[in-house]
């Protein structure tokens, strides 16, 4: 069995080399590598927050959404 992991931060892959150790569980690519170099410098284009979260809810989650946020400006709006 193969399991692909894409690990997106440095910090992250150094917390789960030593567990794959401790379970002695085999792993390849490791940073440095060809690929993993590769990896990094497409992956290093910033994304926009508009492409990360395009889309279009529907019309009865974006009543929710409007509902939600008005009882929360309430919320704030009341006195104490």
């Amino acid at each position: 069995m193969q399991i692909i992991i894409d690990i997106k931060k440095e910090q992250d892959l150094q917390v789960l080399l030593p567990l794959l150790e401790r379970l002695k569980i085999a792993y390849k690519s490791l940073p440095g590598t060809k690929e993993a170099n590769e990896k990094k410098t497409t992956a290093a284009k910033p994304t926009k927050l508009s492409d990360k979260y395009a889309g279009k809810l529907s019309k009865e989650v974006g009543q929710e959404l409007q509902k939600h946020i008005a009882q929360s400006r309430n919320e704030w709006e009341r006195n104490i």
